[in-house]
């Protein structure tokens, strides 16, 4: 086998287990801390899209700001190296990952809010449209609305809409709320997911009925070709 092919297939090793590496964190993130969430986080976007290439978060988006420290600190390391520092990184947190992982295989869908790496505690005045969402906390949502309508339909950096986040977290009134102020319902994330994806992923039997009253579409099938009725549970799936 000639060099070149020894080093595809070890190259091909490598993504593959980095690939188990980061779907066996989506099991176990809420047992990290945000200094080793953020690390992991930096790793994981350069071996998935390289050195950073977005420019700095302004002052006032913390945990952007942070996310973009950690990824942009690694500087012009190579993909191959961020692949093995993340494996090497689940390894430290568990050495019996890959174990735990296989097991962990046949459960696809997931809470994602918990992959955010958002678990920076921030001061009030630090908080962003997002940030309120995700705490629920309606009134303060309202008041970003009223003053920024555009907001509702504005994707964070992950490409998750403020629609995605109140729905994984199954917040009515904030869903009711960004509706009623021009958020698209059927709104898209980076995985082809839409709102009832999550609502649906995450057993939330009241805002599922809220979303298919409003005009949620059950078919749009994701990325992967999956619609939200293929992940439902018999009670959800009789809804839809």
């Amino acid at each position: 086998m000639a060099e070149s092919d020894l080093e595809s297939e070890s190259l091909t090793d490598l993504e593959e287990t980095f690939d188990r590496a980061s779907k066996y964190l989506q099991t176990s993130v809420s047992e990290l801390d945000s200094g080793q969430l953020l690390a992991l986080y930096g790793l994981y976007k350069q071996a998935t899209v390289g050195p950073c290439d977005i420019p700095r978060p302004n002052w006032y988006q913390v945990q952007a700001k942070h996310k973009w420290e950690a990824w942009k600190n690694l500087g012009d390391m190579s993909r191959e190296t961020a692949m093995a520092n993340y494996i090497n990184g689940i390894e430290r947190i568990n050495p019996l990952w890959e174990g735990e992982e296989a097991k962990a295989e046949t459960s696809k869908w997931f809470v994602f809010s918990k992959l955010s790496y958002d678990s920076v505690k921030l001061n009030d005045e630090d908080k962003t449209f997002l940030d309120w969402i995700k705490e629920g906390n309606e009134a303060k949502v309202r008041e970003f609305v009223s003053g920024e309508p555009a907001l509702v339909n504005t994707p964070d950096e992950e490409g998750m809409h403020p629609i995605h986040w109140a729905a994984d977290r199954g917040y009515l009134g904030i869903l009711d709320c960004l509706i009623k102020n021009g958020a698209n319902v059927n709104s898209r994330d980076q995985y082809g997911q839409t709102a009832l994806h999550y609502v649906v992923s995450c057993d939330h039997v009241d805002v599922v009925k809220y979303l298919l009253s409003i005009g949620a579409q059950s078919n749009i099938p994701d990325n992967d070709g999956v619609t939200p009725k293929e992940i439902a549970n018999e009670q959800i799936a009789a809804l839809l």
